[in-house]
């Protein structure tokens, strides 16, 4: 469960637009649309604090199967983080809380006293590293062949106010040949492991009713945004994907996968600060964190 609700965490934080794009196709950039995002991004990243507003919505055949929106407020330098964040999934709606605070990560569901706890590592070192690395060698010669001619689709157009809006577009036709491969049997795999994880929970997490796509899955469009300001630092990103395929039945389906993310107080943002103090307190470990979530519940958490 617990799984479940910090995949809505990272999503809420605008990851999978924001570094995806950045880390994995700026890795082949050769063209000035590239580099004029790969450049912003990482004049955005050196502010080391940013709020981000951000909505994660997911659709089949335009009926809403979920909705994550959510504020989260990032200080690498404090080392502290917090997302506020609400939802909307196939069992209603409800709402939670994150923090990281120093040596501990917090959670918080919006209908729960109990606020669970896992001891872990500063973060900040080891970010530093890897965006100083980059992506190993071998990555970085793969991305060529593997996402294809990017430089093709991507455009930068001159905002008026002195800012670049950076737009990537990919159609079926000009989808990198290893995304149309590995769709199919990907969907299948995100399907599968959802509906196991339905069936041992003990404790229910975020309930997306997925439809079963048995033929025909591929990716049909994805479409990326960046608007970058005068001073080269991203204040909003959107990016919409579109999949379609056909359940046992027949029936035709067209999924869409939006994000929406704005920036603001960058080098400016204080995350928000939780006292323990009086509360109930549930500690878990990292092995939590990890494979056993959909095996067992939580009855060997420590309770304080």
């Amino acid at each position: 469960m617990l799984r479940k609700k910090w995949l809505a965490v990272a999503l809420a934080v605008g990851l999978s637009g924001a570094l995806v794009w950045g880390i994995g196709v700026s890795a082949s950039a050769e063209n000035r649309g590239l580099d004029v995002y790969k450049s912003a991004l990482g004049q955005t990243k050196e502010a080391q604090s940013l709020t981000a507003h951000t909505k994660v919505e997911l659709t089949d055949n335009g009926t809403k199967l979920l909705t994550v929106e959510g504020i989260a407020k990032v200080n690498h330098d404090g080392n502290a983080a917090s997302v506020d964040a609400t939802y909307t999934d196939a069992a209603g709606t409800g709402s939670f809380q994150a923090f990281h605070e120093q040596d501990q990560v917090i959670f918080k569901k919006g209908d729960s006293d109990v606020y669970r706890v896992m001891e872990t590592t500063a973060w900040g070192h080891k970010s530093d590293k890897r965006a100083q690395d980059g992506p190993p060698a071998f990555v970085k010669q793969l991305f060529p062949a593997l996402l294809g001619d990017m430089n093709k689709w991507t455009t930068v157009e001159e905002l008026p106010d002195g800012g670049k809006q950076v737009t990537l577009e990919l159609s079926e036709q000009e989808m990198p040949a290893f995304v149309k491969a590995i769709a199919p049997t990907v969907y299948s795999k995100i399907v599968e492991r959802s509906e196991e994880k339905e069936k041992s929970s003990a404790e229910k997490g975020l309930e997306v009713k997925l439809p079963n796509l048995q033929k025909d899955v591929q990716v049909n469009d994805i479409t990326l945004h960046a608007t970058i300001n005068q001073n080269n630092l991203i204040e909003t990103q959107t990016a919409e994907i579109h999949v379609s395929g056909v359940d046992a039945s027949g029936k035709e389906h067209k999924l869409l996968l939006s994000l929406d993310v704005h920036l603001s107080d960058l080098a400016a943002t204080t995350p928000d600060h939780i006292d323990l103090t009086g509360k109930q307190v549930e500690k878990i470990s990292r092995e939590d964190m990890r494979g056993r979530w959909g095996k067992k519940g939580w009855g060997d958490h420590v309770s304080q």
